[in-house]
C-alpha cells in the first residue's frame, strides 16, 4: 500500500521554527522504514476543490457515460480542459504530453495530472466541468451542489 506523503504548509518566517521542530521530530519516525525525501514546494489545489471535481466527475461518469471507467471519464476530461486552456493562451503549468512507443509504433499520451494543477488551474478546472456537465443535460447531486456553493463562497 502506498503512504500519501506528509505536508505542512507555512506562510510566514516565524512558523520556521515549528516546522523545523516538526521535521526533527518525524524524519527519524520515518527513517524507521527507510529513507525519507523532503521537498519544498508551493502549494496546489485545495481539498475542497479536489472533493468538488471528483464529484462533479462522478456526476458527469454516471449520468453520461456509464460504458466508460470514472478514471477514462476523467482522462477525456482532463484532455478536453488541457486543450481548452492551450487554446485560450493559458496552457496549464504542467501539461500533459505525447511520447512515442517505439514497440507498438504508436504514440501515448500521458494526461496532466490533477495532483499538479494550482488553485487557479483547478477554480478554472471546476469552471469547465460545470459547463460541460451543464452542457451535456447533468442533474447536480446534492454532494456536488453543496460542493460547489461552498467553492464559490470561499472564492
Amino acid at each position: 500500500m502506498k503512504k500519501r506523503p506528509i505536508t505542512r504548509q507555512i506562510t510566514h518566517e516565524r512558523e520556521i521554527p515549528m516546522l523545523q521542530g516538526w521535521l526533527q521530530a518525524m524524519i527519524p519516525k520515518g527513517l524507521a522504514a527507510g529513507a525519507v525525501l523532503v521537498t519544498l514546494g508551493r502549494p496546489t489545489r485545495s481539498q475542497i476543490q479536489n472533493e468538488k471535481f471528483h464529484a462533479m466527475i462522478g456526476d458527469i461518469h454516471k449520468q453520461c457515460f456509464r460504458g466508460y471507467s470514472d478514471e477514462g471519464i476523467k482522462a477525456a476530461l482532463v484532455n478536453q480542459f488541457a486543450l481548452e486552456m492551450e487554446a485560450n493562451g493559458e496552457p496549464l503549468s504542467h501539461p500533459g504530453e505525447k511520447v512515442w512507443d517505439w514497440v507498438n509504433q504508436v504514440a501515448v499520451y500521458v494526461r496532466p495530472s490533477t495532483t499538479e494543477f494550482t488553485k487557479k488551474e483547478c477554480a478554472a478546472f471546476i469552471e469547465f466541468l460545470y459547463a460541460t456537465g451543464t452542457d451535456l443535460g447533468v442533474t447536480w447531486n446534492e454532494k456536488a451542489l453543496a460542493v460547489y456553493a461552498e467553492y464559490k463562497e470561499a472564492a
